[in-house]
Parts: C-alpha cells; sequence; structure tokens
C-alpha cells in the first residue's frame, strides 16, 4: 500500500512539474473589433505561429514551462511584442484582451490606397497560415512593389499575362471563357469592399482553393460579417482612367437577430482623359446580405455590378505621334460642337450569388455557393460598304503616301493639314459620313419592296450576352494540428450570344447585309451575303448584320490539396482534374460558309490533370527555403477553338490541351531589421495558340492576294526563365529602404505551325512552320527595377519616393511573314537577290528604348473619437517621360519580302509598327472618412 501511494505522488509530481501549458487569447483592434487572420509568433525567432479566427482568439498547445516572446504584427496596427512566463504545471495561460493601437500609416504604406486596381473573414482563416503562403503576405516587398509601382507601367511579374490569372468570390471563378482573362470592370469601382483578399497566392504558389494557374488564384470572401463595421465614403480626384470618383460604404457588422448588412456604391467619371476624346463615365453597386441560422449555418447572398460606358484609344505609327503628339486619338471627331468617339464600349454583366457556410465540427467546414452572370458587353465601331477607309489615319490619308508615290503638291498639301490641325483631315469627318450617306445608291429591299438609300458608312455594335450558371463547392478539413486537406469542386455552364448590331445608320435607311471584300458573282445569292437565308436583305437600326451565333460550354473541375507540417518541414501537395466540352451554334448561313456556318459545330472536349507540390523548410524562424514546382495542362479558350466564330464552325486543326511545366526556388529572410527574398523561377508551355486578325497583302489565297485574315499559331513553345530580388530594409523606426529587381528573358523556343483563316477566301490554309524561334515574348519590359525610401512619422504620416528602370521592351511580330510565304515571289521560286542576311535585317524585332521614371507619394491620417479621416497624394512618372511604349506590334499589312523592304526603306513607312505611349505625368489625390 505504501508503494502504491509512492508511486501515486511521483506521478502526479512529475505531471505538475512537467505538463505543457496552452497559451491562448483574443486580439482587439479599433472600437474592440475582433482582429482575425493576423500572425502571432511565440518565441523570439518566431519558428511557432498561429493565425487569430474570426472572434480574434489564437492559441498555442503543448508549451513547456518558460519565459517566451510573443509577437503580433498586423497591417494597419503597430507591432506589439510580450513577454509571458508559464510556470511548472500551469496548463492553461490566459492572456485576455489583447488590444493593439490603430497606425494608418502602416496601412499597406499608404499608397496602396491610392491605386485604382486595388481591387475579409472568420475562423478559416487559420487554415491560412501555412508557410506555402509565407510569399502570401502584403509584407512581401517584390509582390507589393511590383503590383503598385511597376504594374501602374503595364509590367508582368514572370512575364505572365492575366489569361493565366485566377480570381475567384466565394469560390466562383470571374475569367471570361472567350479569352480566359477576368474582366476586372465586372467589380470596377468596389475597392472599399475588395481591396484584400481573403486568398492571395501568387504565382506558383498552392491555393487552398483552386488549382491555380500560373499567375496564382486571387479569392475574395464577400461575406457580410468580414467587413468592418461603420461607415466609410471616399472621394478620388485624378488624371488616370477617371477624373472624379465617389465612393460610399456602410457595414453593419453581425446584429444581436443574427442579420449582417454590407452596401456600396461608387460612380467614377471623367469628360475627357489625357488621351483627347476619351472619356469614362461608370456606376458600381455590391450588397452583401448574411444571415445566421445557427452556430452550424449561414447564409449570405451577394450581388454586384458595374455597369460602364468608356471610350477606346487608337494605336497609331510613329509618323503619326511626330505630327499630332502622343495624346492623339483618331477615334473621334466633331459633330454638332461635341467630340464623338467611334469605339464606345457599355458593358454591365451583374452576378448574383447565394452562399451557404456549414461547420461540420471544430475540424471540417463546407461552403458552397451558386451564382448567375447575365447582361451585356457592347463595343462600338465605324463599318462600311463599298466606300472608303473613313479613319483619318489610313496610309493613304496621311503625308507619307504621297511622298512614297513622289507626289509633292500633294505631300506638302497633306504634311499642313496635319502640323496645323486640320480637323476635317485629321479627326473623324462625321459631316463627310452623313454626306456621303445622302448621295449613297438607292437600294430596293427584296422582302418589303422598300427603296431607300443603302449606307456606306454606319455604326455597328458587337454584342456579347453571356449567361453564366456556376457552383462550386470547398471542403476543408483537419485531420490534426499538423495534417490539413482541401477539396474544390466547380461545374459551370455557358450560354454565350454573340452578334452585330446596328447602332447609327449616319443619316442613311438601312444597311446592305452584304461584305464588299468578298467578290461574289453579282446574284442575290453571291457568297458576299451574310445570312444566305436571306440572301440581299437590308438591316435597319437595332438589327442584326454580318454574324449571329451562339457558344454554348460546359466544365467540371475537381481539386484536392494536402498541407502536412513536419519539423522544420511544410510540405502540400495539389492535384487537378478537370473535363469541358464547347459547340458553337449559327443562326446565319454565311455565302462563302453555306455549308459550314448555320447550325451547330462538332463539339470540341478536353481533359485536363494537373500537380502541384510545394516544400518550405525552416533554417530558423528568420531563414526559408521554398521550393514551389508544377505540371499541369490548360484546355484552349473559346476563342483558341473557333477561331473564325463570326463566319463558320471551323475548330483549329491539331487542337489540343497547352502542357505548362513551372518551378521557382526562393530564399527568404525576415527579421525585425530587414526582410529579403531572391527568388529563380524557369517556366515552359508547350501547345499554346497565338492569334491575331488584321488586314494583309500580298497572302497568296485561292481567291484574293489581299484579305483580312485570322493568324493563328498552333503547338507554340514559349520559356520563361529569371530572377527576383526584393529588399526591405529600416534603416531607423521611421525610414525604411527597399528595392527590387525582375531579370527576365522570355522567348519564343520553337517554330510552330501557321494557319490562316479570310474573311474572303472559304478554308482553312497551312502555310507551314513559322520561324518565330527565339523571337521575344512581348507585352511587358523584360527587367525591371525600383528603389524607393519612406518614412512613417510617428503622428500618423507618411511620405515616399521611388525610381523606376524599365528594360528589354519589344514589339509583337506577325507570324505570317516569318513563314515560307514571304520569301516567294511565286509557287515555284524565292524574290531575286534574297539573301539570309536580307530577310533577317528586314524581319529584325524592333526594340524600344530604356525608361527611367519617379514616383512619389504622401498621406496624412487623423483620429478624432470614432472618426478617421484619411488624406493622400501620389504622382506618378513626375518627369514625364513619354518615350515609354507600352504596347506594340507589327501591321502585317505586307506580308512578303518585296513589299517590306520597299516600305522599310522609306523615311516614314507606310506600314510601321503601330504603337501604345504611356500617358505620363499622372496624379491621384484620395480623402476618406471612416467611423
Amino acid at each position: 500500500m505504501m508503494k502504491f501511494k509512492l508511486l501515486y505522488w511521483a506521478l502526479f509530481v512529475n505531471q505538475v512539474l512537467f505538463a505543457q501549458s496552452m497559451i491562448y487569447g483574443y486580439l482587439k483592434g479599433e472600437q474592440d473589433k475582433p482582429l482575425d487572420q493576423t500572425v502571432v509568433s511565440l518565441g523570439e525567432e518566431g519558428t511557432i505561429q498561429s493565425v487569430s479566427d474570426r472572434v480574434g482568439y489564437f492559441q498555442f498547445k503543448d508549451v513547456a514551462a518558460g519565459t517566451y516572446l510573443i509577437i503580433i504584427n498586423r497591417v494597419g496596427y503597430v507591432p506589439m511584442t510580450l513577454t509571458i512566463k508559464v510556470s511548472p504545471g500551469e496548463l492553461k495561460k490566459d492572456l485576455g484582451n489583447i488590444k493593439l493601437e490603430y497606425n494608418p500609416s502602416q496601412e499597406d504604406e499608404g499608397i496602396i490606397t491610392l491605386t485604382e486596381d486595388d481591387f475579409s473573414s472568420d475562423d478559416e482563416s487559420s487554415l491560412l497560415q501555412s508557410g506555402i503562403s509565407l510569399l502570401q503576405s502584403s509584407q512581401d516587398v517584390f509582390s507589393k512593389t511590383a503590383s503598385f509601382e511597376l504594374g501602374s507601367y503595364w509590367f508582368k511579374v514572370r512575364g505572365i499575362d492575366n489569361s493565366y490569372a485566377n480570381i475567384m468570390f466565394n469560390g466562383i471563378p470571374m475569367s471570361k471563357n472567350r479569352t480566359g482573362k477576368p474582366d476586372f470592370g465586372n467589380w470596377g469601382g468596389l475597392n472599399n469592399v475588395v481591396r484584400y483578399p481573403y486568398e492571395l497566392a501568387e504565382n506558383n504558389n498552392i491555393s487552398n482553393y483552386s488549382f491555380s494557374n500560373l499567375g496564382g488564384t486571387t479569392y475574395y470572401d464577400t461575406r457580410s460579417s468580414s467587413y468592418r463595421k461603420g461607415f466609410q465614403f471616399t472621394y478620388s480626384f485624378s488624371n488616370r482612367t477617371y477624373q472624379h470618383r465617389v465612393m460610399t460604404t456602410y457595414s453593419s457588422g453581425m446584429l444581436p437577430s443574427g442579420w449582417a448588412f454590407t452596401f456600396s456604391g461608387s460612380r467614377r467619371w471623367m469628360e475627357e482623359g489625357v488621351i483627347d476624346g476619351t472619356y469614362n463615365d461608370s456606376y458600381a453597386y455590391f450588397t452583401s446580405i448574411e444571415k445566421k441560422i445557427n452556430d452550424k449555418h449561414k447564409l449570405n447572398l451577394t450581388t454586384f455590378g458595374s455597369p460602364a460606358r468608356r471610350t477606346g484609344m487608337s494605336p497609331n505609327t510613329q509618323e503619326v505621334y511626330d505630327l499630332r503628339g502622343k495624346n492623339y486619338n483618331s477615334y473621334w471627331g466633331w459633330q454638332d460642337r461635341e467630340k464623338r468617339n467611334e469605339r464606345v464600349k457599355r458593358i454591365f454583366e451583374p452576378i448574383v450569388m447565394f452562399t451557404h457556410y456549414w461547420n461540420l465540427s471544430d475540424q471540417s467546414k463546407v461552403t458552397t455557393t451558386a451564382s448567375y452572370q447575365f447582361g451585356y458587353n457592347k463595343s462600338s465601331r465605324l463599318n462600311r460598304y463599298e466606300a472608303d477607309s473613313p479613319s483619318p489615319t489610313y496610309y493613304k490619308n496621311l503625308p507619307s503616301y504621297w511622298l512614297s508615290q513622289g507626289n509633292l503638291s500633294e505631300y506638302e498639301h497633306s504634311l499642313h493639314a496635319w502640323e496645323n490641325n486640320d480637323l476635317a483631315i485629321t479627326q473623324l469627318n462625321w459631316d463627310q459620313l452623313y454626306k456621303a450617306n445622302n448621295h449613297a445608291p438607292t437600294y430596293q429591299d427584296p422582302y418589303s419592296g422598300q427603296l431607300g438609300r443603302r449606307a456606306s458608312y454606319f455604326l455597328v455594335d458587337d454584342i456579347i450576352k453571356d449567361k453564366t450558371f456556376n457552383a462550386a463547392t470547398h471542403l476543408q478539413t483537419f485531420l490534426n494540428d499538423n495534417w490539413k486537406l482541401f477539396f474544390n469542386i466547380n461545374y459551370q455552364n455557358l450560354v454565350s450570344n454573340n452578334y452585330r448590331e446596328v447602332n447609327d445608320l449616319l443619316g442613311a435607311d438601312f444597311a446592305v447585309n452584304k461584305s464588299s471584300f468578298i467578290k461574289g458573282d453579282g446574284s442575290i445569292s453571291s457568297a458576299n451575303d451574310y445570312n444566305y437565308l436571306k440572301p440581299g436583305s437590308v438591316a435597319r437600326k437595332g438589327d442584326k448584320t454580318e454574324y449571329d451565333y451562339q457558344l454554348f460550354r460546359q466544365e467540371f473541375t475537381g481539386n484536392a490539396t494536402s498541407r502536412l507540417t513536419v519539423n522544420r518541414w511544410e510540405v502540400a501537395v495539389s492535384f487537378l482534374f478537370g473535363w469541358n466540352e464547347a459547340y458553337r451554334d449559327g443562326k446565319f448561313k454565311h455565302g462563302l460558309y453555306p455549308n459550314n456556318s448555320y447550325g451547330r459545330s462538332d463539339k470540341a472536349n478536353f481533359i485536363e490533370l494537373g500537380l502541384r507540390t510545394g516544400i518550405i523548410y525552416k533554417i530558423n524562424g528568420r531563414n526559408f527555403m521554398i521550393l514551389n514546382s508544377a505540371y499541369f495542362e490548360s484546355s484552349p479558350t473559346l476563342d483558341e477553338i473557333f477561331v473564325n466564330s463570326r463566319l463558320n464552325n471551323d475548330i483549329i486543326p491539331t487542337l489540343s490541351n497547352q502542357r505548362i511545366n513551372t518551378n521557382d526556388l526562393t530564399y527568404v529572410v525576415k527579421s525585425p531589421v530587414m526582410k529579403a527574398r531572391i527568388t529563380g523561377y524557369y517556366t515552359k508551355i508547350k501547345n499554346a495558340v497565338e492569334i491575331s486578325r488584321y488586314y494583309a497583302k500580298g497572302v497568296s489565297l485561292e481567291e484574293s492576294q489581299d484579305a483580312f485574315v485570322s493568324e493563328v499559331l498552333t503547338g507554340t513553345e514559349k520559356e520563361f526563365l529569371g530572377g527576383e530580388l526584393g529588399l526591405d530594409w529600416k534603416l531607423t523606426p521611421s525610414i525604411t529602404l527597399s528595392g527590387i529587381a525582375s531579370l527576365g528573358q522570355y522567348s519564343y523556343k520553337n517554330n510552330p505551325n501557321l494557319y490562316i483563316l479570310s474573311d474572303n477566301s472559304p478554308g482553312i490554309h497551312d502555310y507551314g512552320s513559322s520561324y518565330m524561334k527565339n523571337y521575344k515574348i512581348t507585352g511587358t519590359p523584360q527587367k525591371a527595377y525600383t528603389v524607393a525610401i519612406r518614412y512613417y512619422s510617428p503622428q500618423y504620416w507618411w511620405a515616399g519616393i521611388s525610381s523606376n528602370f524599365l528594360q528589354d521592351i519589344y514589339s509583337n511580330v506577325s507570324s505570317l511573314s516569318r513563314t515560307q510565304n514571304f520569301i516567294m515571289k511565286d509557287d515555284a521560286f524565292p524574290y531575286e537577290d534574297i539573301t539570309p542576311k536580307n530577310v533577317k535585317s528586314v524581319l529584325k524585332q524592333k526594340q524600344f528604348q530604356d525608361v527611367f521614371m519617379v514616383n512619389a507619394n504622401i498621406g496624412k491620417s487623423i483620429k478624432v473619437g470614432k472618426y478617421i479621416l484619411s488624406l493622400n497624394a501620389s504622382i506618378n512618372n513626375i518627369l514625364n517621360e513619354r518615350g515609354y511604349v507600352t504596347g506594340s506590334f507589327e501591321q502585317g499589312r505586307n506580308s512578303n519580302y518585296e513589299q517590306l523592304e520597299n516600305d522599310k526603306s522609306l523615311a516614314y513607312p507606310l506600314f510601321d509598327n503601330m504603337l501604345f505611349y504611356d500617358r505620363g505625368r499622372s496624379y491621384f489625390i484620395n480623402v476618406s472618412l471612416k467611423f
């Protein structure tokens, strides 16, 4: 008996002396609002981390007796460090409510509030805290600077465009089926409610909510109770994409009744932008209503939309810019003392979402969303029938044309008109268009017998009306503290109506449903009829003309992700399975394609598979190594399946999935004084499809040498190789020096096959290999550098200045000019005196000048009671550098050696590269009131 008592007391003393404790507490912010998604570190090295949940709760389990540092970091609040002691035998350490001091000057360095494109959470947030997500924080200097400094200069991280980006609202993907690109205009002006994503898995990082793509995943949770409680009013004044912006947002928080409401609305407008003849008038609304049924079930209804009306700007040759300056825009002209732009885009595609949040247990949760998006996307343009081009920059309307013809008198007359801005010559002449229609030939409608003036010029709208149903389910579960699983299932069904509609007949009675570019036989049933079902028909205002068809697509994707933490290692693995099918249903029977334009096409089916891995090794609490690797397939978009969908049902030959292999290796340092990362990456894309449309001369088609063509590259291989460096160094507690460098080399790695589809010649024409290997991929500078210094005052104001340097900027090249057709005078013989050196010289890819630009920003926050007033201002491109070419492409019009060589020998080539220039110095002033 005595031995038993001694053993009992020994075990009791051992349990008391060596028992491990649990440390927990609650984080509070302004107005005692719980702070979720806040990183709390245990120990000076921060090797053990927790993330606060929706009520601000965080915890650390199995903590041995001893003295520890608790380090708390959250954007917008002063970092806090606590020293705590865990006594032997103390099983629980309750830290109670920990209130952080609000500091607006810490909010993403202030400058983020100044951008137009910075376009928050519950107990699921703890699932996001993983080493794999280490680079998802807004504290990563490279990602932040690349987005908000270089992003305003059209810089693309790793050379990847947004067709590879995955943006999701409550699990619903926002990418358009036609292009694969998200339309940011669908939620433009809603910055207050989509400013902070719930998850940001950039580049090659693994997401919990999707398999991602090369551009990563940005996930927004629009649950009403996740938004900051209170009211916010914002006014902005700018010369960027708008002149004025007003935004108002209100969120009730979770009410005692179990309801929560969030509303936001905005308007952005400008009468004329920096580029002549452009304007913008856009609205936006957002509503989120949440109902808490009980602790396990919550429902949320979300709806948002952004009706907008804005105009386009034209690309121009260097000759035009030299004559009229870099703000010139050929798309407008005076009519009744008002500027009228032919390119007007009107868009309104609202979306409604219904989300169910289900807490299965403390370890498992399910989120399910169903959504429906509808509306319209209209783009206007001038059309013509048996008439010359009305564009003032048409090559025959420029001085260089008359000089090339040796007509000096006409050259001097044209040059004088352009240099002195004769608006009848230099801009669209709307009066002349009306006059031409008043003198147009009469035409008899064969169905009504009505005689009328048929339009030589008329305005049309290209209209897309998508109806998209989505359903998505996200399941997450903790198998234990170190092992987490995520499952995502998505289904999408699209019905897309596409047609061209007469917008304005410009004084005529109707337009003829025929093409003047297709040479028919002159009869009513000729090949130039847009609709062979009604040959010779006419179209009045509001009628359909030229094309009318539907696209159908349905898709299913499944994704599973596992995250495992073992000692200093964190490993994540993600799998993808996807299936989709698409087909076209033509409503017009085109005269050129009578057997392949009306009715349903064959179905195109694709299966996608993919694997991602992410590994982190924690050297210590401040040094990390990260390896991400992925191999996956991506199916073609609708535009890549039906390349000439306006005319026929043809599917691109040899079409298959893109095959993508991407890898990156990163070293990260995080210390109180310095944060840095260095990354090397390599991406290879195979079987890509590239499409461009233009008017070409010298195309050896069966019916005509000159034609509007669709140029289709298939089997394209691309390589993206480079490195990234980001450094953030606190010189003093108030002064921070930062810098980034992005060194990339993006190029084509093979000679893909080229197909030509013409608007005036039937069939698909195989041009063989296009010799694209080693040409540079365009759309972004391939190298970029930024150095910035910022000052944060304890009195809640801040200022910063940055310098940006961009290098290796190239023009896009014409694939047709790099085929065998380019050097052939006829089917059997090449052009005389042609040599490889001459061809290389003529086809050399255009490289533009390097550019240096300086930005600055300043801000101040004032807090009086519950009111917070924030004032911000920024200036981009202070030195007003106008030599930066943000986009360029070869016209492709001269598709043979003789024509192109002759054209390039001119002082001003008639078909020189088309260019877009940066808009120069810009400013942004922002005033925001919160309470």
